[in-house]
């Protein structure tokens, strides 16, 4: 445990060190000087003015975050991202939990809390965890009984069409069938007349005639993948092209065992994942010229940094910066509403509707929390992943220093432990939210300023012009120039020293705006992002051989490999099965 507010550059201040806590890893190894951490510069205002630094550095925080939140209710079709469909953004957040897996809500953890990370690899763990022998409630039975090896991930039926029953179906559509269709997640539930749970709870008098029942719960490896609704059906997404391989290896002249049937299968999926992760996503959000510079390293040694000590040990956790800042910048891409499918383009979904949709939407229709979702909540994938951009998708929103309103009004995001981080009442109605937890979780943590690792990388900082701002954005103006800047209110030299000594989180969102208008994250971003992404996708995920994955690529993939954009898997998992070509076995042995 150590402090990050000092009474002067480069000196520690002992009465500073409750509650702030230092990184298992940083992303340059070691850990910053004193004044390369953020805190440093408004410890000293905290100083001159007698004030105490850490209480300052919160009350700064709080309203840093209201400020992001107010610049964010400038919205329209201008602030959204011409360049990146709305999909990415939660592409994004199904990668972070794949590399994460810990209780993040909170802003601080305890010396007893569970491992921060899964492991430091793109594996898709939060889809397989243990397998099918470890983890089997994860996988369908087979008609073979029990005992037989599990080899598909469960999905689940949806509960039919609920808007204009009389409406003509659409045949090949899922939206427009009457019918339940398998474009959901499994979900388990316990009824008391079957189950002796102990957390048995009272419905409604106005739900179904079921005295009590248990939360319902998704049959998935990771919980968080049911965050929200178009996570949960990229999850599905992922689910069923796990299965569709499967399906298209079983039918092969040549099957291989059972067991690697399975293994086969998801080192194709992982295979696949990576590949996109790669070429889609970095592709569509980084700096042209940092990526340029990364993608064509090709071994963990090429990339530096993490990357070398992710070679030397396959353990290493992911830097803090990445985790606690650099990669919520997808926090900033989140709109305020979507368009689901077509056959609800005329209305929207809100955020917090796709937040709280499995969490008792449905009663008033008879349901109860934790139902399968409707058919006309199934999402239309054209409109998030775009075959050809441009139509009527939804684009995700620019990237910059502000969120959606929901973020920071929401009272989810408020967490009972902020009043004890913040030492006291809040400024403002829960604290300030998301943007104010992504910023303090930082600061607590003792991250370095954007200042410090940008020199230690060798890029560009952004001026003090440029963070401060012209009037209209930055830390000095607002995007709505009748609104006035909470910053405005906070103790004297608050802003300058936001400037010079700068929350990392913030200037990766600010460096995206002035750097490229919000389109993609600016060099200090990408080259973090890219750094961890990259290494992350080269380390081992799998046993079975290159040999095998790249024999089966050429069976069952148009163009001989594995796809590299997510049009491609939600092509082949759309697209009827196609009759299996003769082929001599594909096994390890045959390798």
């Amino acid at each position: 445990m150590h402090g990050s507010g000092f009474t002067g550059a480069g000196q520690r201040s002992a009465a500073l060190t409750q509650g702030l806590e230092r990184p298992e890893t940083y992303f340059e190894g070691g850990p910053p000087p004193p004044d390369g951490i953020f805190g440093w510069r408004l410890a000293q205002e905290a100083a001159r003015q007698g004030l105490h630094p850490q209480a300052l550095v919160m009350n700064v925080l709080q309203r840093l975050a209201r400020k992001m939140y107010l610049d964010g209710l400038v919205a329209g079709s201008e602030t959204f991202n011409p360049d990146v469909p709305a999909g990415y953004t939660y592409l994004g957040q199904l990668i972070a939990h794949d590399l994460t897996f810990s209780d993040l809500g909170t802003l601080s953890r305890t010396a007893t809390a569970g491992p921060l990370w899964a492991s430091p690899a793109l594996d898709l763990d939060c889809l397989y965890r243990g397998g099918p022998f470890r983890s089997p409630m994860l996988y369908q039975q087979r008609t073979g009984g029990p005992d037989a090896l599990r080899m598909k991930l469960r999905v689940g039926y949806t509960g039919g069409r609920t808007w204009d029953k009389d409406a003509p179906e659409v045949p090949g559509d899922p939206v427009t069938a009457k019918a339940p269709q398998p474009c959901d997640l499994a979900m388990i539930a316990c009824l008391d007349a079957a189950s002796n749970a102990t957390d048995l709870r009272t419905l409604s008098p106005t739900a179904q005639a079921v005295p009590r029942q248990c939360p319902v719960e998704p049959l998935i490896g990771d919980i968080r993948n049911d965050n929200n609704l178009v996570l949960s059906q990229i999850t599905v997404l992922f689910h069923r092209f796990h299965n569709r391989i499967v399906d298209a290896i079983l039918a092969s002249p040549h099957c291989p065992s059972d067991y690697e049937v399975f293994e086969i299968a998801r080192a194709l999926v992982i295979a696949t994942y990576r590949s996109v992760v790669r070429n889609d996503y970095l592709g569509h959000l980084l700096d042209p010229q940092v990526w340029g510079d990364y993608a064509p390293r090709e071994t963990l040694q090429d990339l530096g940094g993490f990357g070398r000590r992710l070679a030397a040990d396959a353990d290493t956790p992911l830097p803090a910066e990445f985790i606690m800042a650099a990669f919520r910048f997808g926090h900033a891409m989140v709109r305020p509403s979507y368009t689901l499918n077509r056959a609800l383009a005329l209305t929207e979904t809100s955020l917090k509707g796709l937040m709280t949709f499995r969490r008792g939407m449905l009663v008033g229709d008879g349901g109860i929390p934790g139902s399968p979702i409707p058919n006309d909540w199934i999402v239309e994938w054209d409109l998030f992943f775009p075959e050809k951009p441009g139509g009527d998708e939804n684009q995700s929103h620019l990237i910059g220093p502000w969120m959606t309103s929901q973020f920071y009004t929401m009272a989810a995001m408020a967490h009972d432990d902020m009043r004890r981080m913040v030492g006291g009442d809040p400024i403002y109605e829960n604290y300030g939210g998301l943007p104010f937890r992504d910023l303090a979780r930082a600061y607590l943590s003792s991250l370095p300023n954007a200042q410090y690792l940008a020199d230690r990388l060798g890029i560009p900082k952004l001026t003090r012009e440029e963070l401060l701002g012209d009037g209209h954005g930055g830390l000095a103006g607002m995007n709505a120039r009748t609104q006035r800047n909470p910053l405005a209110d906070a103790p004297d030299g608050a802003i300058e020293a936001l400037a010079e000594d700068t929350p990392l989180f913030y200037y990766i969102l600010r460096e995206a705006e002035v750097r490229h208008q919000g389109r993609r994250l600016g060099p200090l971003g990408s080259a973090i992002v890219a750094q961890v992404v990259l290494a992350a996708s080269m380390a081992e995920s799998t046993t079975v051989e290159p040999g095998v994955i790249r024999r089966w690529s050429r069976v069952l993939f148009k163009g001989g490999a594995v796809p590299d954009g997510m049009r491609d898997i939600i092509g082949f998992v759309e697209s009827p099965p196609q009759p299996a070509a003769p082929s001599r076995p594909i096994t390890q042995a045959s390798v």
